[in-house]
């Protein structure tokens, strides 16, 4: 599983917090279009010999954590035998596919979310 967090952007959220149930539909739409990118390299990297575990990669609700952090879990759920490909086994060596999948995309995902972030804030404040 990867996992999209907001501490970085600690400055924004307390904005937002100030702002009440607007900020909160702000954040929520911003992790929402940051895990896009994070979602599309996940299905160009996973390993495909069925179908199974490709068709198992979800997307998690946006969560708000007892810190007031915005958190949202992607990847493939229920299906454990990813973890062969991902590190090894005995007998098999290892091909990452996750981790570099959120390596390659997290950049453009932070960049999303502050995005929408700043739009949303500019935007509530000419209403």
């Amino acid at each position: 599983m990867i996992e999209l967090d907001t501490k970085d952007f600690q400055k924004m959220i307390d904005t937002l917090d100030n702002m009440g149930k607007d900020g909160d539909n702000i954040f929520t739409k911003a992790i929402n279009e940051g895990i896009k990118p994070i979602i599309d390299a996940l299905f160009r990297r996973v390993p495909v010999l069925t179908g199974k575990l490709r068709d198992s990669i979800n997307i998690g609700k946006v969560r708000r954590s007892r810190s007031g952090t915005y958190s949202q879990i992607a990847g493939p759920r229920g299906e454990w035998y990813g973890n062969f490909s991902e590190f090894g086994t005995s007998k098999e060596p290892a091909r990452p596919w996750l981790r570099p999948a959120f390596d390659e995309s997290k950049e453009n995902a932070y960049q999303r979310v502050e995005k929408v972030i700043m739009d949303g804030i500019e935007q509530s404040f000419k209403k």
